[in-house]
Order: C-alpha cells, then structure tokens, then sequence
C-alpha cells in the first residue's frame, strides 16, 4: 500500500510528559489559523482512497473509483476523479494514480476531471447528497512535454489555495498557485527540490533544495511568489523531516526522537535560530507522516502505525505545554492502492 506523504518530491511525479519552557519566538505571532476548524463527524472526510487491482504484465494498479472514507463512518464515491494519470501524449499511465489531495479541514477534494482534464477542487459537506461547489482552474496548466503522470497538487488547510507543481527534465520542480473560490493563479515558485507544505493559514509556503555543498536549503514564499526567507538551517532542522510552517511565514514545527523522547521543536527560518522545544510522548511503534499547526498553539501530527495494513493515529499537541490529544485513530481499508488524509 501507498500512504501518503508531504515530502513530495521531483520524482514523483510518492501522554503528554511535564513540558519544558520555550522561548516567545517558539510561538508563532499570527493570532488567527485557518486550521483552528474542527473536524465533526457530519461533514469532514477522513481520507480519500483509491482501490488496488492486479493486472497481468502491470501488477497491482489503482482501479475503480477514488471514495472518500468519513468520519462518521460513510463512504461517498467520486465518480468524476480521474483514477489514471495521462502522459504527455495523452495515454493513460495505468500504473500511477491520478493527482490528488484533500485539504486540512477535511471539506475540500483537488483532481482532475474525467470529462475534460481539467483540475478541479470540489467542496464537500458531508454526504453523498451534499456535494458542493466545483471550482474549475484555469486550462493548460502544464506545459507542452509535461504529463498529468509528472504533475502533483496540494490543498492548504482551509482549502482556499491549491498549489500544482511538476518536474522538470534538470531534476528540479516547478509550481503554479491558485486562489481556489476565484479559480485564478496568483503566482509561481522559482525552481525548487521538494514542496513541504502551505503554512498553517495557507498564506506561503515551505520547499528545500540541495545545494553544490551537499547541504539543504529552505526557502519560503507567498502564495504570489515572492521570497519571504531562505537559508541553510542546521542538520537538526534538515534531517527531521516532516515540517510544518507557521501562520506567521517563518516559524518551522518539527519532531525529534521518539517514545517517551520525543520533542516537538521550532525553528525561525528568517533568522537561523532556534524558537525552543517542548517534550511530549509519541507511541513507540509511530513514525510521523504529517505536521501541520492547526492553531496558534498547536500543531496536528499524523503518525503511520503500519501492520498488514496502515494504522494512522491523529494527534494533537499543545506548543506551549507539550500536552497531547488524540483527534482521531483508524485503520485504512483493505485492498487500497493509495490514499490521501486529511492534513489537519
């Protein structure tokens, strides 16, 4: 199975324990985040996913529908989702899943249409009698030479911008930014490695590249494509990955260590320092897929519990006292090739 992750990358295109004190810059100074929105169970999808077939000479393939798994436990096919990618020819890429996300808040779904190609982001509201609108992009997204099979999207938390990046024959990335209710591009990245995710309110977002010094280098930019930060942050930083971007642009959330170990750390991307860290506990067999902040003073952490099938467990975590809640615990199904949570 293929679970889903936030280190998307030019290829692809794949408790609480007493809390130590942080520093003021560990909190971000942006006092409101889209991702404040809580999930409840009558209109929130728990993540979307896409079955697995076995074809002879393929393998095992995505095939039927993508289906959005809910809360409350129903299921709600979308028929209109493209399931295989087409190449820069115009050939289904049978192999590959279609792009796909499913913003933060869980009310908002991004693809291609079937009937027409186009990219999509469709608002959702709870059932399958309460599906909202369809927002439709702009035509010819990708250039001439570029497939849907090297493209990936990605919704911010509150689902009001979408971002479309692609790779390109030097290796490096690119990618356009839509304000999603008015289907209009608001700018483009500078080429870039790997996409890390839109900020807690969707106002900027977190890549990194690697640079001729064998090092990393994380940039941040507005959703119009202007350069807020970039740096070279120390090997604690680059080394644990997810991260997840403030609010406020510049403040960086991310784990180290594991257990009863753990710390939930901050660094300030426009000034190179380190914001502090606060202790709290992860279960010893997780390992974390996701870290989006969801509040002034909170992140969400999506942790991947893997057996015969993936376990995610969903968990909150308070920044200024390292306090821990479970937002959510389930078992993806059986039989899936490839699905998408929610983020927040």
């Amino acid at each position: 199975m293929r679970h889903p992750t936030r280190l998307i990358s030019s290829v692809l295109i794949g408790l609480a324990l007493p809390a130590l004190t942080i520093s003021a810059a560990a909190v971000p100074a942006a006092a409101s985040q889209a991702g404040t929105a809580r999930h409840s169970a009558h209109h929130s999808i728990r993540y979307a996913s896409v079955d697995a077939c076995t074809v002879k000479d393929l393998g095992s393939i995505p095939c039927h529908t993508w289906r959005l798994d809910l809360l409350d436990g129903e299921r709600v096919a979308l028929k209109d989702a493209m399931v295989a990618p087409l190449n820069a020819k115009g050939k289904p890429v049978k192999e590959m899943q279609a792009p796909f996300s499913v913003s933060g808040d869980g009310e908002s779904v991004a693809y291609f249409r079937k009937s027409d190609h186009r990219l999509v982001v469709r608002e959702f509201h709870g059932s399958a009698h309460a599906m909202g609108p369809v927002h439709v992009m702009p035509k010819k997204l990708l250039p001439r030479g570029v497939g849907m099979n090297e493209a990936w999207v990605r919704l911010s938390q509150d689902g009001a911008r979408l971002i479309l990046g692609y790779g390109v024959k030097d290796g490096s990335s690119r990618a356009r930014i839509f304000d999603v209710p008015g289907a209009r591009e608001t700018g483009a990245l500078a080429p870039f490695g790997t996409f890390r995710g839109f900020s807690g309110d969707g106002s900027a977002v977190l890549v990194d590249q690697g640079t001729d010094e064998n090092t990393t280098e994380l940039a941040v930019y507005d959703t119009a494509g202007g350069e807020l930060a970039r740096v070279v942050p120390p090997e604690t930083v680059a080394v644990n990955l997810p991260w997840g971007l403030s609010s406020d642009g510049r403040t960086v959330a991310f784990v180290t260590g594991a257990g009863k170990k753990a710390r939930l750390r901050f660094y300030d991307a426009t000034t190179d320092q380190s914001g502090g860290s606060v202790r709290f506990s992860l279960p010893s067999d997780a390992s974390v897929e996701m870290i989006d902040w969801t509040g002034e003073h909170e992140v969400t952490l999506h942790l991947i519990r893997s057996a015969t099938v993936d376990r995610v467990t969903i968990l909150r975590v308070d920044t200024s006292t390292g306090g821990t809640r479970v937002r959510d615990s389930y078992k993806v199904r059986a039989g899936t090739f490839t699905y998408q949570s929610c983020g927040g």
